[in-house]
């Protein structure tokens, strides 16, 4: 008798892996941030880091890192934004667009991944 291990099975295993060890990141993320009082844009940070883990460890690595990367980065550029004590009503708009058209181009042009 052997047992053998559908794809389909393996993939959903592989899946409830990655969902625990990112809900457990954004968990311990959550403390930090109770802990440092660093709520906006520490949240980002811990988005960041949750859905990257997540998608790290579901095999798709370079896409975990973009996430990361664009979490860290908003995170990076609100902190710049304090610092430069640049108003929000001049720099909000456009980051929403930004955003927007981020949103779009990657529908449009990349679909196949």
């Amino acid at each position: 008798m052997t047992s053998e291990t559908h794809p389909k099975d393996v993939s959903k295993e592989k899946k409830r892996q990655a969902d625990a060890i990112s809900g457990g990141i954004f968990l311990i993320s959550l403390g930090v941030l109770l802990a440092t009082g660093w709520w906006w844009p520490g949240i980002m940070v811990a988005i960041g880091l949750s859905s990257g883990a997540s998608l790290i460890f579901r095999g798709r690595t370079w896409a975990g890192i973009g996430s990361l990367a664009f979490f860290c980065g908003i995170a990076i550029f609100v902190e710049l934004i304090r610092v430069a004590d640049i108003p929000w009503a001049l720099i909000g708009p456009f980051i929403l667009i930004g955003i927007g058209v981020i949103i779009v181009a990657k529908t449009l042009f990349f679909r196949g991944e």
